[in-house]
């Protein structure tokens, strides 16, 4: 939100005067503004008490299929007087975030030295063949994510970019060569290789890090994020090889693991360091012949609360059913779709329509719809992209999430 605290002279009398809010810069000409508590999302004339108001605006996003695009906005009175029997005019006016709108896929071995591209929605919205509209170097992307203000975070590419780095969503106008504005080292990390692998912010801001060769997943507080060499506020160990990492809408992490499964700690228990997980999950496959499904990595939930899992090759649904409860349990996943191995499909990431993006055979990435993804089979994607500057794509993310999506970026 934007805005600030009353203050200074302001008298309070017992007359009323106007105060004019005016709301410009987003395609609708609607925005999110509070006075005193009360919600205005457009031009409107309020006629408060004279005195100081507090005046505050909010973060919105607006159209698109595929994705949204977020506006910020600024206010050119931070804090009004009303005079009793004046007009006083308080001026929102929005912006667009510059990472949002876009559907982004880190890279590897791209043509250019670009690891983050950003694709224009009409540019993905079928099949073919397309360029990034922003080709930018983040010095390494692997389990890259977005918080709420469209500021990218990454991992670093080898040990000697930051482990982890924070580039200001306003990089992203233009492509190139970005540089960090925050680099977050930690003795918490620790020395072995692999190093922090895959990041998520919790629903309060919070950043989470899988530290793959520690075997576990740390937490920086929003305040750490700003200091030099933080220690990890919390530190759950004996995870395997952690990889992805998604929040339910309970605010439980879910984290997929070396192990070949896929394991729930509990919002209660994430204030306070452990080795402990509440659910450990084995999925299998279905049919005659049945077998473990290995190697999760990327994570996410849709808008039903189900957790799709990528288990090298193959997509699966676990249900709110095959979520609940304690311990370790084996479940076959109701919903299971092959997908062309040879793309090393890692990361996925749902979209506004509910599909979900991965990456196909090098040089490609593709979507499956949602209405692809209400039945087990092997589709063919209903959307496959190709690219030359491409490489090999990686983990997805989009800004901002789809609001049905338990995550810190998903704009209402």
């Amino acid at each position: 939100g934007g805005g600030g605290a009353t203050g200074g002279t302001c008298a309070t009398g017992s007359g009323s005067g106007t105060l004019s809010i005016r709301i410009t810069g987003t395609p609708s000409g609607l925005g999110l503004v509070t006075v005193g508590g009360q919600n205005v999302t457009s031009d409107t004339d309020l006629r408060p008490t004279a005195g100081p108001q507090d005046v505050k605006a909010f973060l919105v996003a607006e159209g698109g299929t595929i994705v949204r695009t977020a506006y910020t906005p600024t206010i050119d009175v931070a804090s009004p007087c009303v005079h009793a029997g004046q007009t006083t005019t308080v001026n929102v006016t929005y912006a667009a975030i510059a990472t949002s709108g876009k559907l982004w896929t880190g890279v590897s071995d791209a043509s250019s030295s670009a690891t983050l591209l950003g694709y224009a929605p009409a540019t993905v919205a079928a099949t073919g063949t397309a360029s990034a509209a922003v080709a930018a170097n983040t010095s390494g992307s692997g389990g890259f994510t977005f918080d709420q203000l469209g500021n990218v975070w990454v991992t670093g590419a080898t040990t000697v970019d930051p482990p982890v780095a924070r580039y200001s969503a306003s990089m992203f106008n233009a492509g190139g060569d970005k540089t960090p504005e925050i680099s977050l080292s930690s003795p918490s990390f620790g020395s072995a290789i692999p190093g922090p692998g895959v990041l998520a912010l919790d629903p309060s801001g919070n950043l989470w890090v899988s530290v793959v060769g520690a075997n576990k997943v740390v937490e920086f507080t929003v305040a750490q994020l700003a200091a030099t060499n933080p220690t990890a506020a919390v530190e759950r160990t004996g995870i395997t090889s952690p990889s992805g990492i998604a929040f339910d809408v309970s605010g439980n992490m879910w984290v997929a693991t070396g192990d070949d499964t896929v394991v729930r700690i509990d919002a209660a228990h994430l204030a306070t360091s452990g080795a402990s997980a509440d659910c450990t999950i084995t999925a299998q496959s279905s049919g005659a012949v049945v077998l473990a499904l290995s190697s999760p990595q990327g994570i996410a939930f849709d808008a039903a609360g189900n957790l799709w899992v990528s288990y090298d090759g193959t997509l699966a649904a676990l249900s709110p059913t095959d979520l609940a409860g304690t311990g370790a349990k084996t479940v076959t996943p109701a919903i299971q779709i092959g997908t062309n191995v040879l793309g090393l499909p890692v990361g996925i990431a749902f979209d506004e329509e509910g599909g979900l993006w991965l990456a196909a055979a090098a040089g490609k990435f593709a979507r499956f719809s949602q209405a692809q993804l209400a039945a087990s089979g092997s589709p063919t994607p209903d959307i496959m992209i190709t690219g030359s500057d491409l490489g090999y794509a990686g983990w997805f993310a989009i800004y901002p999430a789809p609001a049905f999506t338990p995550l810190e970026h998903g704009l209402p």
